[in-house]
């Protein structure tokens, strides 16, 4: 039975959704979530696949062109919150969409032109005009701006619509391509422009042969007596020294080789060279060491009884109303946050921390590497294209428990997210007025919390009118913790202390 898959196609005008249909080498491999390309109209762009069906809306589909990516891009959760965002902000679903997914993911639709026979045969005729000076037959004289554009092609071969953009900039080439295409000399095809982000590879070394014959062609590695028979040998010690595969850029640190001794010793099946992924991890070197949770205060315990009740509650698929925490700066609110979280994770549930763009420091964040580390996740603006598409690539893959970031961290692909936490939550950065859709990042992690049973937990000094007003109104629970506490800066300068030691014993050794 034919398989329809109801897609948004990424073209943000677009507002509504179309059915395509699964040939068969692509059954099976296609769910809900999944990133694919289609034809539309005279382009083929990316869609994200919404649902599934038995029946179309419409007499004729056309096909599901490629999946790319084996996995889904995007939770079945995540659909439901982009039709609310869409509903809300009155903005085309395929715009609230491209929210969920990270920088550099998306495909933008593109046109790829190529030389005919006969477009190739009349750019060799202009060339040799020029140099001879014999023109072409009157009916055969192009343009100027046709010669520029079969001369372009002709230089450098095939080209996307934005190569010609920056090749010809203040140029009508369009209609230059299209009279060129009547003429019979130039093709086009709808293509997709390359993605921005891919993961990360490294190359890696490791012996093919047992230990025993390694050490028996020690001295058949290069000619006696010369720098390559020392380098090679080095290569092969340090690889009977490991016993795995390393990273080549480790073995040339050791040894002094490159790549040709390392292609040399391969040829002679000695070692095999592969590739490995490279995690893009922005909190790799960040200084912390684990921390203890310090005791609560009596207002901390009364407040956190309050949450602990709510997240039981949620996690046995009853509604929980979310919380807004009043408190003053220095009252304790992060560990309220800390303890929510470490309540999460042994629930087997995910967490998402938001924290307006200027509040990212470095203390902020080891706090919670502290606390949780190797399961923490960062996304900020700052981060290079590739960082943040690695960290979404683990959460999805669920390798991280906990995301700490701005807004956008909102949209991580968490498969069972059962926190959202929105420190300072009256900041102006949560609000996203730039571009549509414009939303409240609070008000809709709280749609998204009620959404999945998750507990929502918003946390500030000076709690916004909006706010204040839901929780009068009780469609909020207050909380309040109004006294400061101290606990807090000599959990720090505990911190700072055993950095100290920990770097002192690290220069002694």
């Amino acid at each position: 039975m034919t398989i329809y898959p109801e897609i948004a196609v990424n073209i943000p005008q677009i507002s509504g959704t179309f059915h395509y249909h699964l040939p068969p080498e692509l059954e099976g491999q296609v769910d809900i979530g999944h990133l694919v390309t289609v034809p539309f109209g005279r382009q083929t762009v990316q869609g994200i696949v919404l649902a599934l069906a038995d029946d179309p809306t419409v007499p004729k589909t056309k096909p599901v062109l490629e999946v790319l990516d084996p996995l889904p891009v995007i939770t079945r959760p995540q659909i439901e919150l982009a039709k609310h965002l869409s509903k809300i902000s009155l903005t085309p679903l395929a715009a609230c969409i491209a929210l969920m997914l990270p920088p550099g993911l998306s495909q933008t639709a593109d046109t790829l032109y190529r030389l005919t026979p006969a477009g190739e045969e009349t750019a060799l005729r202009i060339a040799a005009e020029a140099q001879s000076a014999l023109p072409l037959p009157e009916t055969q004289q192009p343009t100027p701006a046709q010669r520029r554009f079969l001369a372009l092609l002709n230089a450098r071969g095939p080209l996307r619509g934005r190569q010609i953009e920056r090749a010809l900039p203040r140029r009508n080439w369009k209609a230059t391509a299209n009279a060129l295409k009547r003429k019979g000399l130039v093709s086009s095809e709808p293509v997709l422009q390359t993605p921005k982000v891919r993961p990360k590879t490294v190359r890696t070394v490791e012996l093919a042969v047992p230990p025993a014959k390694a050490e028996t062609q020690m001295d058949k590695l290069a000619r006696s007596g010369t720098p390559a028979l020392e380098r090679r040998q080095k290569i092969i010690r340090f690889l009977l020294r490991e016993q795995k595969a390393v990273k080549a850029a480790w073995v040339y640190a050791e040894s002094g080789g490159n790549l040709s001794d390392l292609k040399r010793l391969e040829k002679m099946g000695l070692v095999f060279l592969g590739q490995t992924e490279s995690v893009r991890d922005p909190l790799a070197g960040i200084d912390f060491v684990a921390a203890e949770p310090p005791k609560l205060t009596r207002e901390q315990e009364e407040v956190w009884t309050q949450v602990q009740r709510g997240m039981q509650q949620a996690a046995a698929g009853q509604s929980v109303l979310p919380f807004l925490l009043y408190g003053v700066t220095g009252s304790g609110k992060t560990e309220i946050y800390l303890r929510a979280v470490e309540f999460a994770i042994r629930q087997g549930k995910q967490a998402i921390i938001l924290v307006p763009e200027i509040a990212l420091t470095p203390q902020t964040v080891r706090r919670f590497v502290a606390r949780f580390p190797e399961k923490v996740g960062l996304i900020h603006s700052r981060l290079s294209p590739g960082e943040r598409y690695d960290t979404w690539r683990r959460a999805r893959a669920g390798l991280i428990s906990l995301v700490v970031g701005p807004r956008s961290a909102l949209f991580t692909p968490f498969e069972n997210l059962g926190l959202i936490v929105v420190d300072e939550c009256h900041d102006q950065s949560y609000y996203q007025t730039e571009s549509a859709p414009a939303y409240s990042a609070r008000d809709l992690a709280a749609a998204y919390a009620r959404q999945i049973n998750a507990v929502c937990l918003a946390g500030s000094a000076t709690p916004g009118v909006v706010t204040a007003f839901h929780a009068a109104r009780g469609e909020w629970q207050a909380l309040s913790l109004p006294e400061r506490i101290l606990a807090h800066k000599q959990a720090v300068h505990q911190q700072m202390e055993k950095i100290a030691q920990t770097g002192q014993a690290a220069l002694a050794a």
